[in-house]
Order: structure tokens, then sequence, then C-alpha cells
């Protein structure tokens, strides 16, 4: 009876540890130490940084200490790991709303310059589509991998100005998160948790597989900028975390398009789904799909409204 219940705990102990060892937070603190080793005399030479790691071990650590309180080092050196992973999970969400561009008050400025630089850059984007797309069926090859190009840039920007972000992840997330207003008049942040929840399992898994490779990008994003606080001790440490922030952004901004993709998708194949389980009917013709999704986002998020006179639904 024990054996299905202890399989499964070392399944899941077995995951645990390996998730761990392949965590970003597990090449922080190795860096950190390969970072202070290459400070202290190099990884190798007659005087090198390990024999002096190994040197300060012996004399402060490994003669006074017995060795079951050594193994007790171990384990804790083990744990800052798995906490410090468990950190970098919680700071996820935060990290992704700053890459974003949802900085606080006092970086307005900043942020004004550079909605200004991208939306000149946007509508220089915008300019060259259109022109384009006037003689499309004349194109020669290299311009028609050009428009190409910028029709995939142009799904990544929210379609009014108002809702750019200043930075490009920002704007690849809140086009996702504005177009099924501006095709079925539904807000996005208000109709999801409901939507979410009449998906099927596939479409579920699918969804939540993206959401975890965008919130690894960030996460790896964040502990390159942690690292290099072991700079102080070596001045390669700047390159390489300057290189992990690049990869990190690059990949979040990739991942993000995929699961904006699928945003949308979720909301194009079962919004009706949605509407049978909340009791409303779809209409059957699109020209009123969109006032009849905005009185959907108003009920999912104030509920019914309510007769002066009878307080019954409206």
């Amino acid at each position: 009876m024990l054996n299905p219940l202890l399989t499964g705990f070392g399944s899941k102990l077995g995951d645990r540890w390996g998730s761990l060892l392949t965590s970003p937070a597990l090449a922080f603190w190795m860096g950190g130490i390969i970072a202070w080793v290459w400070g202290h005399g190099g990884l190798a030479g007659p005087e090198s940084g390990w024999q002096s790691l190994g040197r300060a071990w012996s004399r402060n650590l490994g003669s006074s200490l017995p060795a079951a309180a050594q193994a007790l080092l171990v384990v804790l050196a083990v744990l800052l790991v798995a906490a410090s992973t468990r950190l970098g999970e919680a700071l996820t969400l935060t990290v992704l709303r700053l890459l974003e561009g949802y900085w606080p008050r006092w970086m307005s400025p900043v942020r004004a310059h550079l909605l200004a630089l991208r939306g000149r850059a946007v509508d220089r984007r915008a300019e060259r589509w259109r022109e384009l797309a006037r003689r499309r069926a004349h194109l020669t090859p290299a311009e028609y991998a050009e428009f190409a190009a910028l029709n995939t840039s142009r799904a990544c920007v929210p379609p009014a100005p108002r809702d750019r972000m200043p930075t490009k992840l920002g704007d690849v997330l809140k086009a996702a998160e504005s177009r099924p207003h501006h095709r079925y008049g539904m807000d996005a942040t208000v109709c999801w948790p409901h939507l979410w929840l009449s998906l099927p399992e596939r479409a579920q898994a699918d969804v939540a597989a993206a959401r975890a490779r965008l919130d690894d990008a960030a996460r790896l994003w964040l502990w390159s900028l942690l690292f290099a606080m072991w700079a102080t001790f070596t001045w390669w440490v700047l390159p390489v975390a300057w290189l992990g922030m690049a990869i990190g952004y690059r990949l979040a901004v990739a991942e993000a398009m995929q699961y904006g993709r699928l945003i949308q998708a979720s909301f194009d194949l079962y919004r009706k789904d949605l509407y049978e389980r909340l009791g409303w009917e779809l209409p059957a013709d699109p020209s009123q799909a969109y006032d009849t999704g905005k009185r959907l986002t108003a009920y999912l998020e104030r509920g019914p409204l309510l007769d002066e006179a009878s307080r019954r639904p409206v």
C-alpha cells in the first residue's frame, strides 16, 4: 500500500531536485563562488583561488567543526539555493511588469521619452507598411519579405496609440490584451479568468506552458541582473550579466508573442463557451458582437444592472 505513495513521493522529490539543479539561482551562487576564486588568485597556478578557498575552509571551519556540523552547512547551502529559487519565482510578476514598462511615477519623464521614440518608430513602420500594401501585387521578393516582417511587427503593437508601452515587451503583451476589446468588445483583464475556466484541458495546458516559458525568461533576466553584484570580485562578471539580461529579454519578447497569440486564439475559439456558461446568447450578427461583448464585460466586472424600482436585473 505504501509503495505507490513512496514512489510518487520519490518522483516529486526527484523532479524538485532536477529543477533545483537547473535553476538560475544555483548558477547565480556558483558564479559568485567562481568570481570570488578568480578575484583571489585565479582558477589555476601555484597560488590559485581554489587553494585559498580550501585553506580558508580548513582554517576557519574544517578543523573546528565536526563532520555532522559540516554536513549541516551543506544542507543549509542547499536550503539557501532553494529559498533563492522561491524568491525569484515570487518576484517574477514584479519583474515582468517592470520589463513591460509599468514604472513608478518618478520615472514618468523617462517613460514619456521612450514612448515618443517608440511612437515615431512605429509610425515610420506603419507608413512603410501602407506604402507596400498599396502595391502588394507587384512587390519584389525583398519587398515582400520586408512587408511580411512589418506585418508581424504590426501585430505586436496595440491598435490604439494610448495603449502603447515604453518597451517592446510591454507593447507585445498590451497588444494581446487589447485585441479582444477591439474585435469583440471584451476586456481581456476582466474576461480572461472566466474564459480560462471554460477552456478545454489541452488549451489550458498550451497557454500555461507558454506562460511558464515567459516567466522563465523573466527570471533569467532577474538573476542576470543580480549576478552583476559579483563584479566586486572580478571584472568579467559585468559582460556576463549583460549578456544574460539581453538573452533573457529577447526570450521574454519571443515567448510573449507566442503567449499573446494563444490568448487571442482562446478568445476567437472559445468565447462562445463563455457566453453559454454564463447563460448569455452569442449574437448571430457579427456587427452586434462588439456591443454584446461590452455588456458582458460590464456584467463580469460590476454584476448585473438592477432596475431602480424592482431591484431586479435588467
